[in-house]
């Protein structure tokens, strides 16, 4: 090997390090220490440390001194709204967002489809001091919470059963854990329009979600509205339910789909 080849070599893994690193500074809403994001990487305290104080420096990154926690900077922010703005799917969801908020006052999120997977993309925040917060950007599978459910009633049945072959795993005591009630489930959703999950993904969180199609006709995600269900309990599921059904067929005509 030529001391070119050790040197791209070299540049490589430094990159590959910091990518590493700053993809998992940005999923921390709370923020991660050193020790903890050697762990979860693998990189040595030392390396950790060093790249970033480096991305702290260019104000990628900032840390809380108090607790020595890294989280995502001002440069990192400002970027994310510079490709948020570049966002056909993003400026097209807004309004339909924005007026779910409007009239129920709770926060409300664009959930993209990404094969058998989905990642929320935006969300327009409610008024409330307490609210139920999803990460974004963060990859969550489909059998899950109601915009996973919204976006397999939309999905044909030949992509639900791909979606089923895989294992499905319990994250509260309301979970699916077996194909038979996801399917039965997906057969009730298609008739109301839209998915309730009461606390399915995360104990005392509820949704509410309908699917959209792009122009293909293709499931291309989900309008969700997510609250506490404590506070759910004092609203209309099937109002909330049209509401964002409604919403998410606006969207899907904004994006070129003609049903049928």
């Amino acid at each position: 090997m030529s001391s070119t080849d050790t040197a791209n070599g070299t540049r490589s893994s430094v990159l590959s390090r910091a990518i590493t690193l700053f993809e998992l500074v940005a999923m921390q809403s709370e923020g991660i220490g050193v020790r903890e994001a050697a762990r979860r990487t693998g990189i040595d305290r030392s390396a950790v440390s060093r790249i970033l104080t480096q991305f702290e420096e260019l104000g990628y990154i900032e840390q809380e001194r108090e607790r020595g926690l890294y989280r995502a900077g001002p440069r990192l922010f400002a970027l994310v709204a510079a490709l948020a703005e570049r966002d056909s799917l993003s400026r097209a969801a807004r309004p339909a967002l924005r007026g779910l908020v409007d009239r129920f006052n709770e926060t409300c999120y664009l959930a993209a489809r990404m094969d058998d997977e989905l990642v929320f993309r935006d969300k327009v925040d409610c008024e409330h001091t307490i609210r139920y917060v999803i990460e974004m950007g963060k990859p969550f599978p489909l059998v899950s919470g109601a915009s996973g459910m919204a976006i397999l009633s939309g999905m044909t049945d030949e992509e639900v059963e791909a979606v089923l072959r895989k294992p499905i795993d319990a994250h509260t005591a309301q979970s699916f854990t077996e194909a038979d009630q996801v399917r039965a489930q997906v057969v009730r959703d298609r008739e109301l329009g839209y998915s309730f999950s009461p606390g399915r993904w995360v104990p005392n969180g509820a949704g509410i979600a309908a699917p959209f199609f792009d122009a293909s006709g293709r499931c291309a995600g989900a309008l969700t509205l997510s609250c506490p269900a404590d506070r759910l309990a004092t609203m209309s599921v099937q109002e909330i339910g049209e509401a964002v059904r409604d919403a998410a067929r606006s969207l899907s005509q904004r994006l070129g789909h003609v049903p049928g």
